[in-house]
């Protein structure tokens, strides 16, 4: 049995062992002298499906990848030899002078091109294709949402706008009914001596009705000489209703105090990508990305394709150009392959220490293939050869072992579609958490001087008058 089958039945656990042993291909002796021709292979790097690792001089030491185990089981199946040529361009379509994958496989004279190539008409005309070996979603590349502290608002987070209608309402009618009270105690005879025994030294309610409104809302108290019955009733009524909030107006606050929100990320869907005039699209030239919305005529498709074309900057000749541009260009979104995309985050974050980036996922899969050259006599063992590797699953075993790992920039209900549940550490509070309570200091400040500055005013222009 050869060993490719004896991985597909193994167990996970032991996946570091098998792994190794299937890098030193140990095939019966026997089966070497079995081969029965010889394939040329150019190998065009990509991530998940062929990565090179290079030496400090440049020199590429190894080859690996879901499409090299894809590649080595089929020529052990079907007896075949076969020799890696590495591409040495990054587009599948010729950009400018530079030759693309198609061209550099055709010069060559290569059997199979191994790539991750979109399907599109001008490129059937120019290779083969080989049956879908990949398919994978598209995926917008944005900034990661910088988190800000939710305290400058705070102070009236906690309750709901209908909550501080409803207590404004409360506040004014409260006033107003005190108010009214004064009115008919000094204005209705039959209540003057009731004021005068009730009410001592002239006072009817209290010195300062808005005072002590806003006294007991910020939870200071106050002072009612006056006893009429109706009156300690209301006011009475008035300090347990802002004895309640001011209670679970506190509590609530200390959750908005110690929360941490970040920003809404530039983009909610797709459809912000295509209608958005604010949101620039950048793909790769002669990509899958650039091939599929330049050439669609209705739809959201369309929307991204006159998007492209509206834009001068919108095509890269490279994944660090459309990369550099989502992170140093406000409101620019990057589309590839989702696998791709997690490549580029994973590196991002190993090479700063730090999430700068962050995916929004399209939906619907696109299906991506190698390239045979024309009329090739081997198309059909490579077709049959794929859609065995789908039937008995080892393509989807072998994706998950080279599945770019985001999990240090994803959020914690992507961790748990990894199935890695991570607690949420404990931060301790500092300045930045309490800054919405010293804004709130600041106003108050700013306003009360405002006050005593016009106060002065008032009263040295009242000075004048009288002594003039």
């Amino acid at each position: 049995m050869k060993l490719t089958w004896l991985m597909a039945v193994a167990c996970h656990t032991y996946k570091p062992i098998l792994w190794l042993l299937y890098l030193t291909k140990a095939t019966a002796v026997e089966d070497r002298f079995q081969k029965r021709y010889h394939l040329l292979v150019v190998v065009n790097q990509f991530p998940l499906s062929a990565s090179f690792r290079r030496n400090a001089t440049g020199h590429i030491q190894s080859i690996e990848g879901v499409s090299l185990l894809i590649l080595d089981w089929i020529a052990d199946r079907y007896k075949f030899d076969y020799s890696l040529v590495a591409g040495n361009t990054t587009t599948i379509e010729d950009v400018g002078f530079q030759p693309g994958h198609i061209t550099n496989m055709q010069k060559l004279k290569a059997d199979v091109m191994i790539a991750v190539m979109g399907l599109s008409p001008g490129r059937l005309v120019r290779v083969e294709y080989v049956h879908p070996w990949l398919f994978s979603p598209g995926a917008f590349l944005i900034p990661m949402p910088e988190g800000w502290q939710n305290n400058v608002d705070a102070v009236i987070k906690p309750f709901q706008p209908l909550v501080w209608l409803g207590l404004v309402i409360a506040a004014i009618s409260v006033t107003i009914t005190l108010l009214g009270f004064n009115y008919l105690i000094k204005k209705k005879s039959k209540f003057i001596e009731n004021r005068e025994k009730s009410c001592p030294n002239q006072i009817v309610v209290t010195q300062d009705l808005i005072m002590y409104i806003i006294g007991t809302l910020l939870n200071q108290g106050g002072y009612i000489p006056c006893k009429i019955t109706k009156i300690r009733l209301l006011v009475g009524a008035w300090c347990l209703l802002t004895l309640v909030l001011a209670n679970v107006y506190n509590g609530i606050l200390i959750s908005f105090v110690t929360t941490i929100r970040p920003t809404p990320p530039i983009i909610a869907s797709r459809t912000d990508v295509g209608y958005d005039p604010n949101i620039y699209l950048v793909v790769n030239r002669g990509l899958a990305g650039d091939v599929l919305f330049s050439k669609a005529d209705r739809g959201l498709y369309k929307a991204f394709g006159d998007k492209l074309k509206a834009y001068s900057k919108s095509r890269c000749n490279s994944t660090d150009i459309c990369v550099g541009m989502v992170k140093s260009l406000p409101r620019h979104v990057y589309f590839n392959t989702l696998h791709s995309v997690q490549e580029v985050i994973r590196q991002d974050y190993q090479q700063i220490k730090e999430c700068k980036l962050t995916m929004l996922m399209s939906t619907g899969s696109h299906p991506a293939s190698w390239g045979a050259a024309k009329k090739s006599p081997h198309l059909e063992i490579f077709n049959q050869g794929t859609l065995r590797l789908h039937e008995i699953g080892l393509i989807t075993l072998w994706e998950g072992w080279f599945m770019p790992d985001t999990r240090p920039c994803s959020t914690r209900k992507q961790n748990m579609r990894h199935g890695k549940n991570e607690k949420k550490p404990l931060v301790r509070l500092s300045l930045d958490n309490l800054i919405g309570a010293f804004a709130l200091l600041m106003g108050g400040s700013i306003i009360s001087l405002f006050v005593f500055i016009m106060e002065n005013i008032f009263y040295q222009w009242k000075k004048s008058t009288v002594a003039g």
